[in-house]
């Protein structure tokens, strides 16, 4: 990480891995990401999976396919 003279802080190259869980950035544009936030962007993008949005069902897809994984 890299601080510029102006107060700013650059990353560059920087991969997912490279973020801790948790991590909290300022930027002055930010926002918080909000449920209607999610069904634009599927809507945007015709993605017509519920797993992303429906607690219950996201659940019960990682739980399934941890469950598939546990019998091989």
């Amino acid at each position: 990480m890299t601080t510029e003279s102006a107060g700013r802080v650059s990353w560059p190259g920087r991969y997912f891995e490279d973020f801790p869980v948790g991590g909290m950035y300022r930027h002055p544009l930010g926002r918080t990401v909000t449920a209607t936030d999610n069904v634009w962007q599927a809507l945007l993008t015709q993605n017509t999976m519920p797993a992303p949005d429906d607690k219950i069902r996201a659940r019960a897809a990682v739980a399934e396919a941890l469950g598939e994984l546990k019998d091989r």
